[in-house]
């Protein structure tokens, strides 16, 4: 069961919502998210479910020892942690939710570690637990998490206040984003790989790279707006994971708009007591070296991602070093220079095998580098493009934010809850055809 299911849609979400709403003290809503984020991880993935509770059991007891022992504890502590997470990444099978539930518990360790606060052990469990969170962020640290006032279905919505309605627009949004965008688009890709890299047009290579590129995002953007969105229907702001990223103007804008929660962690946990850029360019280098070392090791331990952490470290350290000025005069030539180079990462993020990231390069820049010997249609660009046009063009302009701000925006008015009520169930009769893929980030 996950966020994209009918089960979860119809069932669960409702079914919890209305529950938590009937419990009338904060600690038994708390107790509520427990008991649901068990249940719902329990039906996801109920092998691993001994795993989530063991850590959890281990996170807060490992959070009360902190708190009295400090830096030692904390050392052997975040070691224990990372040592799990390393084994985890290493096996054969990976725990749903790994990553994003250890890098939950190391921020959790280190704040207790720089400002020590007074949490109940009902606020450590629920927090680790929570299950919008849970399988694939965003990754919101305690002092985020904090619930605001609950307000009902229909009043007038505050800056502080609980908005039922404004998060079902946001989960509504998100299950379009992931189910009509990015469900669609991933035929795409499937189609090319079905194909064989090395038969495939320069056209189309290109035009799967773009479509990866745009199914990527919207299956992880629709997955972070859903876990929002659900989050404040139940009181609680989780931060943005995603700020129009292909808007940017460089690669280092790009990941402080892409994946912002993740970006922020190696920032704060990583980059900064490192030195950040306060010691010089050459440790600035090697500190954002480190980060997108341990990035790329953090997606997983294949080859494929080494080789896009390292590719994008090379560009950041080169706008680092010079290109950022070159960049800043010319913001034109910038954006051109950000879509060229961000679809071309995702070629290793997408390839587990170095032969296909080989043949999958060669085809994009065949009239450059041609390659003889492979029979190949010069024309099927034109028969998946008939097929994907729709989907390739709409996510174009959803990856503008016009869109997602006129729907958020207008979430309470006429024609904004018609267009809303049009995707809700556009997006369940896909569903309900068993036309569903699982979300992207849930092998990480």
């Amino acid at each position: 069961m996950d966020f994209g299911s009918i089960p979860f849609i119809i069932w669960f979400l409702p079914v919890f919502v209305l529950i938590y709403y009937l419990i009338p003290s904060a600690q038994g809503k708390k107790a509520a998210i427990i008991v649901g984020s068990i249940f719902f991880y329990g039906v996801s993935c109920l092998s691993w479910l001994p795993y989530l509770l063991g850590l959890t059991v281990c996170a807060v007891a490992a959070a009360f020892w902190v708190r009295k022992k400090g830096k030692p504890a904390l050392i052997i502590s975040v070691l224990a942690f990372t040592a799990f997470l390393v084994w985890n990444k290493a096996s054969d099978q990976l725990m749903p939710g790994v990553s994003f539930v250890i890098f939950t518990i190391l921020a959790l360790l280190v704040d207790t570690y720089r400002k020590p606060t007074e949490k109940s052990l009902l606020d450590l469990v629920s927090y680790i637990l929570f299950f919008p969170k849970l399988l694939s962020g965003p990754i919101a640290r305690l002092e985020q998490m904090e619930t605001r006032k609950v307000r009902l279905m229909g009043e007038k919505p505050t800056r502080n206040g609980v908005n039922i309605e404004y998060g079902a627009a946001c989960f509504i949004i998100g299950l379009g984003y992931k189910v009509l965008l990015a469900n669609q688009l991933a035929g795409l890709w499937r189609e090319i790989q079905t194909i064989g890299l090395p038969s495939v047009s320069t056209q189309l290579a290109w035009m799967g790279v773009i479509g990866y590129s745009l199914q990527l995002y919207f299956d992880f953007q629709g997955y972070s707006l859903m876990a929002i969105g659900i989050a404040k229907m139940l009181g609680y702001t989780m931060p943005n994971n995603f700020d129009s990223p292909y808007l940017s103007k460089s690669v280092s804008e790009f990941y402080r708009r892409w994946h912002i929660t993740l970006g922020a962690w190696f920032r704060d946990y990583v980059y900064i007591p490192l030195g950040g850029s306060r010691k010089g360019t050459g440790r600035t280098i090697i500190n954002l070296f480190a980060v997108w070392l341990l990035t790329g090791l953090w997606h997983g331990f294949g080859v494929n991602f080494l080789m896009w952490g390292m590719f994008l470290f090379f560009w950041i350290a080169m706008e680092k070093i010079w290109l950022r000025k070159f960049l800043e005069n010319k913001p034109w030539l910038a954006h051109i220079y950000v879509l060229l180079v961000i679809p071309l990462s995702w070629v290793f993020f997408a390839l587990p095998e170095l032969s296909d990231i080989v043949w999958c390069f060669l085809r994009l820049f065949g009239p450059i580098v041609p390659y003889e010997g492979i029979n190949v249609s010069a024309g099927d660009y034109l028969k998946y493009g008939s097929m994907y046009w729709p989907f390739l063009v709409a996510g174009i302009f959803f990856a503008f934010p016009f869109g997602e701000k006129w729907l958020k925006r207008n979430y309470r008015r006429g024609l904004g809850i018609l267009a809303l009520l049009v995707i809700f169930w556009m997006s369940v009769y896909q569903l309900a055809m068993g036309l569903n893929n699982p979300f992207m980030y849930f092998s990480f």
